[in-house]
């Protein structure tokens, strides 16, 4: 009797490959596209109109689907996505945090509601076009998330909430391919997708003004303030504290002797944008919450390799877990620009392959 497997279908290439992938390796495939969120001005062309979940990408994987021969089927999750993730979104740029929506996407709904639905289509794995791998290791009798082959596209960073309870009936058919090869196989199989252009946004604020969306949403946030030096000194107005993030340069229209001016916290209380040296970005010990850990739950402090954001380098690290929700990170070399709300995940140390776990930088 075939083994069926739910393939989560964005509506492009990544995604319509791996349907294509498993069916080929003898699979049962359904393929389940997903309604997260309802496009603003829908008469208006935007640059994200075939953005992931949007109304042309539901059309886009339901051809696909007739190509392959498979059922497809659309749910509507926008309520919850709603609840899950745009609220979350929203929220945490109210408290002066640059927050990861795919991270909560891969959480809540991808991984968790998407793959309770998919056991009622009655099926024995969830699959994804994810650039990862999932490696069973028989001597430790445990799951373990791995990078993907192609460095570039290597998407483990935001997979780090995954858990021995969701792991054993996930299938990555992307971990082993480059993009390249990727495309070359959906054009040999006359997929309409094969060309179309990687989504880069996020899904759902149009053109990727996520300003707009804010302002739309919680106007208050925009209230003008002061931008302050490290000692409290008042040297220019701000915008509103959303307009800005850890790092920024670009924009401040600050002058003065004691430029050029970074970013370097956000003090929401006070409705200040606090702004520094280059040097002041820098800083070595970072702690998370929320934490998540792939496989086993550490109880000492060991040696990782830690990566503050999707596009940072990993870096050596000191890792101080607890059980009382915090765990401390300590860097050897000082890291740029940490910021409150992103990710921090951990790799180890040995091989930097494989993912230890993460959480929210606090």
């Amino acid at each position: 009797m075939k083994q069926c497997v739910a393939v989560a279908m964005s509506g492009g290439v990544d995604s319509s490959v791996t349907a294509g992938l498993l069916k080929k390796q003898g699979f049962d495939v359904i393929g389940i596209t997903l309604r997260l969120w309802e496009e603003e001005n829908t008469c208006v062309v935007t640059d994200n109109i075939h953005a992931c979940c949007s109304l042309a990408s539901v059309d886009d994987a339901k051809e696909v689907a007739d190509v392959l021969g498979i059922p497809h089927y659309t749910l509507d999750f926008r309520q919850v996505f709603s609840q899950d993730v745009i609220s979350y979104f929203v929220e945490a740029y109210t408290q002066g945090k640059t927050p990861n929506p795919c991270i909560a996407c891969n959480k809540w709904i991808k991984f968790g509601l998407l793959w309770e639905q998919a056991k009622q289509f009655g099926a024995d794995f969830l699959a994804t076009g994810h650039y990862a791998r999932i490696v069973y290791d028989k001597d430790r009798q445990v799951y373990s998330l791995l990078r993907g082959a192609d460095r570039k596209k290597d998407q483990s960073y935001v997979l780090y909430q995954l858990t021995q309870e969701v792991l054993p009936h996930l299938l990555f058919p992307m971990a082993d391919f480059a993009k390249a090869d990727t495309r070359a196989l959906a054009a040999e199989w006359k997929l309409p997708v094969f060309n179309k252009p990687e989504s880069q946004d996020i899904c759902f604020i149009p053109d990727n003004d996520y300003k707009s969306f804010l302002r739309k949403r919680v106007p208050a946030c925009f209230q003008p303030g002061d931008f302050v030096d490290t000692t409290g000194k008042v040297i220019g107005r701000h915008q509103g504290i959303p307009c800005y993030t850890i790092g920024q340069r670009r924009g401040l229209q600050l002058g003065g002797p004691g430029g050029p001016y970074y970013v370097i916290a956000l003090n929401v209380a006070h409705n200040q944008v606090i702004v520094g040296s280059e040097k002041e970005l820098f800083t070595t010990h970072v702690p998370i919450h929320e934490v998540s850990w792939v496989e086993e739950i550490p109880t000492k402090p060991f040696v990782a390799l830690g990566k503050i954001r999707y596009a940072a380098k990993e870096a050596l690290c000191q890792v101080y877990p607890s059980t009382e929700g915090m765990t401390y990170v300590e860097f050897q070399q000082p890291q740029r620009a940490v910021t409150s709300g992103q990710a921090l995940v951990l790799y180890d140390v040995q091989t930097g392959e494989r993912v230890l776990g993460g959480g929210i930088i606090k």
